[in-house]
């Protein structure tokens, strides 16, 4: 199995644990981060912080993956992926054994599927997003990157949301709907219409409570 460093050693870096140990393809050598060193995340110890990157990269741990939570850091998320790609590490795509993927549908570096969620066909979904437990992306649906689409959220047929987007639990956002960059969908919302960047909406039907 090749050698794979994890990011964050929060709630999150738990699921992405149980997701690597289903796939069975690496060896988990430890988990950077600022707290914690010699404490277990999963039975996975923190081994440092991140000055250590570079060396374990040297030594020849050469995939890495960023184990942050995404709500309100998504521009964390995004500074540490970029990150470890200078350093040089390759940040591989982790899906869930119990994930339903169509093989065709694409799913780019850094992003991770949990267990129950369902990635149908034509479906795209870029670097560095959250695809949450028991989620449905439909057919033909573009996820923009480092974008957080929460448990049992929906996301009907050709839609396309833009990056840096949280998707909140329980949301739906109907089919062919355009959901702008930077957008917060609020939990239990029903998008029905396009969103415009920078905007947060919540509700039933859904409506912009602010735009940054």
């Amino acid at each position: 199995m090749e050698k794979i460093i994890l990011v964050g050693g929060g709630g999150h870096c738990k699921v992405i644990i149980d997701i690597i140990k289903s796939t069975m393809k690496y060896e988990i050598v430890g988990i950077v981060d600022k707290k914690g060193i010699g404490e277990k995340i999963s039975d996975v110890p923190i081994i440092g912080n991140d000055d250590v990157l570079s060396e374990l990269y040297n030594k020849g741990v050469e995939n890495a993956f960023v184990c942050i939570g995404a709500l309100n850091n998504m521009p964390l998320r995004d500074e540490i992926y970029y990150k470890l790609k200078r350093i040089g590490f390759k940040i591989p795509k982790l899906v869930h054994n119990r994930a339903v993927v169509s093989p065709y549908s694409e799913i780019l570096s850094g992003t991770c599927v949990m267990p129950g969620a369902v990635i149908n066909p034509g479906a795209c979904i870029g670097e560095n997003c959250i695809i949450n437990t028991s989620c449905v992306i439909e057919h033909d649906c573009n996820i923009g990157r480092n974008t957080h689409i929460s448990p049992k959220s929906a996301i009907a047929g050709g839609s396309i949301v833009g990056y840096n987007c949280h998707v909140g639990i329980g949301s739906a956002i109907l089919q062919k709907v355009k959901i702008g960059n930077n957008v917060v969908i609020g939990a239990g919302a029903v998008v029905l219409n396009d969103i415009q960047d920078n905007s947060t909406v919540v509700g039933v039907p859904a409506k912009i409570i602010k735009c940054r």
